[in-house]
């Protein structure tokens, strides 16, 4: 929704957002953390050799963490979901045209 902004605002946004700005929403990858213990373990921005890449934070704590019961992978995400969804196609996203561009 917002390809030409050069503040960088929406990807600050986000959790653990990467240094610069992807080029293309298939340049953010995101891995598991593996050396923190399971119920406090997120998902870090980038990738790592050795472990799986996901293109979204969502879907590497499905992927990663699915029995984790602290929720620590999804509150680690900007506007965490209230309840830990159960498949990524439960989780929605949508610009926010109301801040500027």
């Amino acid at each position: 929704s917002y390809p030409d902004q050069t503040s960088g605002a929406c990807f600050a946004g986000m959790a653990n957002a990467p240094s610069a700005a992807p080029s293309a929403l298939s340049d953010i990858k995101y891995y598991p953390d593996y050396d923190t213990d399971y119920e406090d373990a997120t998902c870090l921005p980038g990738t790592m050799d050795g472990r799986p890449s996901f293109s979204s934070m969502a879907a590497c704590c499905i992927g990663s963490y699915p029995d984790q019961t602290s929720g620590a992978c999804f509150a680690g995400m900007a506007n965490a979901p209230s309840a830990a969804p159960s498949a990524l196609s439960d989780i929605k996203y949508y610009p926010d045209y109301d801040t500027d561009y």
